[in-house]
């Protein structure tokens, strides 16, 4: 019996509206030796859902593959395969999901759930980390696709030592699914229809093709980090000068309306170095000026004495895309304390008593917060974007949600959490 072992990360629950972000799968030949692997973060057309479980950020699937491009080759990998996960049925339906939304239906039955087959060695034993531990499995990595899949596979392979392969029978799901991918029924199979569902699996392997595009956690970050780092780069690439521009207060007021979105594009970054070129501008003077600009966010940071876990992300976030490292936060952080108070020239953008304004993604607060403190400043919550909406605030600012998409295309303004939070103390 050759098995296909597959662990999604979704972003939620529920098939008929989440999405896949993430797929590993493992190969095992009939004797449980490894043949194959495979991974790859998936962009889902919206929000990536909850960061804090599967730790996917929408930077993570910029520029990955969807769906729709790694499903012909997901469907071969499969194919002639008896598909193991654990709680499979969670697995497999989303995998029928997307394949329907794929235009290409696939033969998921049957299956094996390894969460069944641990009952019968332990009944207290339902989740994942559980199982691993019961069995000395190290399980560092969790909620990480390859990972999950790379552990099930090894769980499959103690629990069928430990219980025989008549226990696999028990185990067994045989699952039905629509044409569009939709949950139709799901049962237990007898020792008889177990091995005529071997039978034609085994006949029913498609042939093989080329791998297709990937993108693994790894190279996601290190895409995200060339992206980061191009603004320092441009900043480290000016040409010395020595006499100092008679004003940073341009730049600086620029430099906010650029990250009030924790985030600058190819674009904004050119234009932040245009400027500084058109002021004289040296590398030193610029980073002089980042420098005062991450002086005048702890300072607002602090304005309650307190640095929140979020505040502490966005100055982090900040000091990233301006070429700095955590201990410049910390080194701005002491100056505040110490009694120091920066503040900066403002652009003229900035929110108004009667503004419409959406939120989108997973924020720091609940998302009741948000709302309640846009009425009491005199802003219009909204729930969902238009040509009339005026701010769009993001729990990312890479966010791929069907919110962010649309203001982007229709040139809603964006911003991130800490902007909105400072505009709306502004208003107050």
């Amino acid at each position: 019996m050759s098995v296909a072992v597959v662990d999604l990360e979704t972003t939620g629950v529920y098939p008929s509206v989440d999405r896949v972000v993430e797929i590993g799968v493992v190969l095992l030949d009939e004797a449980g030796g490894v043949e194959h692997e495979f991974c790859t973060v998936v962009d889902p057309g919206r929000d990536v859902g909850a960061t804090s479980i599967h730790g996917i950020r929408a930077s993570d699937v910029v520029g990955a593959p969807t769906f729709t491009e790694v499903a012909p080759y997901l469907a071969a990998l499969l194919s002639g395969r008896v598909v193991v996960a654990h709680n499979a049925l969670f697995d497999l339906r989303f995998l029928a999901r997307e394949f329907g939304r794929a235009g290409l239906p696939i033969e998921l039955s049957p299956a094996l759930c390894t969460m069944r087959l641990a009952a019968f060695f332990d009944r207290s034993m339902r989740s994942l980390a559980s199982v691993c531990e019961a069995l000395s499995i190290a399980h560092d990595h969790a909620h990480a696709a390859l990972e999950d899949a790379r552990v099930t596979a090894m769980a499959l392979c103690r629990l069928r030592e430990l219980l025989g392969d008549e226990a696999l029978t028990d185990a067994a799901l045989a699952v039905d699914f629509d044409v569009d991918g939709s949950y139709v029924r799901s049962g237990g199979v007898s020792t008889r229809e177990w091995a005529a569902l071997l039978a034609e699996v085994s006949v029913s392997r498609r042939p093989s093709m080329d791998p297709c595009r990937s993108v693994t956690r790894s190279r996601a970050a290190a895409a995200r980090s060339e992206r980061d780092d191009y603004l320092p780069n441009l900043v480290s690439a000016l040409p010395d000068l020595a006499t100092a521009p008679p004003t940073m207060a341009p730049y600086l007021a620029v430099l906010d309306q650029v990250l009030e979105d924790r985030l600058v594009s190819v674009s904004e970054a050119d234009q932040l170095i245009m400027l500084a070129g058109e002021l004289g501008c040296g590398p030193g003077h610029v980073e002089a000026a980042h420098r005062l600009y991450l002086d005048a966010l702890a300072t607002v940071a602090l304005a309650d004495d307190v640095v929140t876990e979020a505040e502490r992300r966005d100055l982090d976030r900040v000091a990233v895309l301006l070429g700095m490292r955590p201990d410049d936060v910390d080194t701005a952080l002491t100056m505040v304390r110490s009694g120091a108070r920066v503040s900066l020239p403002r652009g003229a953008q900035g929110l108004s008593s009667g503004n419409t304004i959406v939120f989108t993604g997973e924020m720091s607060r609940p998302r009741s917060a948000f709302v309640d403190a846009a009425r009491a400043a005199g802003l219009e919550p909204m729930n969902a974007v238009s040509g009339k909406t005026d701010v769009l605030v993001c729990a990312d600012p890479e966010s791929q949600s069907g919110k962010a998409r649309k203001a982007r295309a229709l040139g809603v303004r964006v911003i991130g959490e800490a902007a909105f939070w400072e505009s709306v103390g502004r208003l107050g």
